[in-house]
């Protein structure tokens, strides 16, 4: 979508806020894009992109190597568990 075309989509929306005249409406309105808005964001967080996923698996690998090699001392999983 064009910056153009968002700007339109916008000023359409708010003529169309503008031509509301019932309260209640109006907040069931500001509601709405509330729960919207929260919905992108927990959306935007939960998204894990290929890139990412692939730096976690090189580092845990980075860290197996070095505790392999005797360069990292690991926690057990006793350890770990305790910690939660």
């Amino acid at each position: 979508m064009t910056t153009m075309e968002l700007k339109s989509l916008k000023m359409d929306l708010v003529e169309e806020l503008l031509s509301l005249n019932d309260k209640e409406m109006l907040n069931r309105v500001k509601n709405y894009l509330k729960r919207l808005k929260k919905m992108e964001a927990e959306k935007e967080m939960e998204e894990i992109t290929k890139e990412e996923i692939l730096a976690g698996i090189d580092a845990g690998l980075k860290e197996v190597k070095l505790s392999m090699d005797g360069k990292l001392e690991l926690k057990s999983a006793r350890e770990f568990l305790n910690e939660l």
